[in-house]
């Protein structure tokens, strides 16, 4: 009995030393009590839940999610920790497959499937948990949701979904401004989202004014995001030199967000297109170093598979190019991009002749898919091979386009 008395006053005064060192929020300790506590009483629910939140706050989210599987008694109710440490440990589906089988969702499992969804760039379903939350949730992270569902409408308004639409967004953080601007850039309203990039910046500065242990430093770290989105809004406006003064003065900061750094080293090399080639080597490296596809849209990820393809084609790097080119090829089997780069190395490679016939089997295997780039692209080599009556009989396949005048005289000239 007295060693059965002694047993619970230890355990009540770990606990204690538990629940102090939480509230503290001292995980390191937290983690070493509740492994004294689990000692004493391997089947201590409260000590294993703490471990586990401890291990997770403490940024190892495999040693939680094995030791959640190696439990599955103590564990059963842990369906929002084991999601987490898999949504961490970039187990993205598997997450969606742990926060399917909730029954009653809370607002933090929501939240979660959100974010989940946003990563699988599933955005259609994340705007509906996103508006959900927004409707039926009241609290101090109101501001925070809102800002992940902009991020959302932006999305949806990249893909021309009329979902976005539905919903204004307030702008009372520099966040909800520069996703407002993300919306506009997704409707192709350059202009609109300069302006509102600009006032996005002025915000963000305005909250450092009165706070003097703030660096510049720190300031133009905060500031990084809108500069790059910036950066490509002049781009697309056709205002480089703005454009990648921009990008390098982010880069040049070497920002702690490597999938930013990627997207502006990215828009450089294609700034750069075939001059500066060695600058466009070593941003192109940046662009696609390892752990980036984590980061990265698989739109991103298409865009900057694309220009190393093209950075190989300027290099005369021949092979390589071909192997992207075949890459981008099974990514992108709509696109007519991957096989007009494989053809301009062949002819880059002065083989015309294997240029034409690599276009002319393409086209047979299309049919009536083919495309008037491709069709145009194999008359222009039959005529650079002096091939005029081909080039001619190319060019009227093209159906209503081969009525055009620069094509009509083109194809009278033989």
């Amino acid at each position: 009995m007295a060693a059965q008395n002694k047993q619970h006053l230890n355990l009540s005064s770990l606990f204690t030393e538990l629940n102090r060192f939480g509230k503290a929020q001292d995980y390191e300790k937290a983690l070493r009590t509740a492994n004294k506590i689990l000692k004493e009483n391997p089947e201590e629910e409260k000590a294993f839940h703490y471990k586990v939140v401890c291990l997770i706050q403490l940024g190892r989210f495999d040693e939680a999610l094995k030791l959640i599987n190696r439990n599955p008694a103590l564990s059963s109710n842990f369906t929002f920790e084991r999601a987490y440490c898999q949504y961490r440990l970039n187990q993205v589906q598997e997450a969606l497959s742990t926060l399917r089988n909730v029954t009653n969702p809370s607002n933090k499992v929501r939240e979660l499937l959100g974010q989940v969804l946003y990563r699988l760039e599933r955005y259609s379903e994340c705007f509906d948990v996103y508006r959900d939350l927004m409707k039926n949730s009241t609290d101090d992270y109101e501001e925070e949701r809102e800002t992940n569902f902009g991020a959302v409408l932006a999305a949806l308004s990249a893909e021309n979904d009329p979902k976005a639409d539905q919903y204004g967004l307030r702008e009372e953080s520099y966040e909800l401004v520069y996703n407002s601007a993300c919306y506009l850039l997704g409707k192709g309203d350059f202009t609109g989202a300069e302006e509102k990039l600009m006032k996005a910046e002025d915000i963000c500065r305005k909250n450092f004014d009165h706070d003097e242990d703030t660096t510049e430093d720190e300031i133009d770290a905060e500031l990084e995001i809108i500069r790059v989105q910036l950066g490509y809004v002049l781009q697309m406006q056709g205002k480089l030199d703005k454009a990648a003064k921009l990008y390098n003065q982010v880069l040049k900061q070497k920002p702690a967000d490597a999938g930013m750094a990627a997207v502006a080293s990215n828009n450089v090399v294609c700034l750069n297109k075939d001059q500066n080639l060695f600058d466009s080597k070593k941003k192109i490296r940046l662009a696609t170093a390892d752990g980036l596809q984590h980061k990265l849209t698989s739109a991103q990820q298409s865009a900057i598979l694309l220009n190393q393809c093209l950075l190989h084609l300027h290099s005369n790097q021949s092979e390589q190019c071909r192997k992207l080119a075949n890459r981008l090829q099974a990514e992108r089997p709509a696109s007519d991009v991957p096989q007009l780069i494989l053809v301009a190395q062949l002819c880059k490679d002065k083989q015309m002749h294997k240029a034409e016939q690599y276009l002319q089997n393409h086209i047979a295997k299309k049919g009536d898919e083919r495309s008037a780039n491709i069709l145009l692209t194999l008359a222009q080599i039959q005529l650079q091979q002096g091939n005029q009556a081909d080039a001619a009989e190319t060019l009227s396949s093209l159906g209503a386009l081969s009525h055009k005048p620069g094509i009509v005289s083109t194809a009278q000239r033989r």
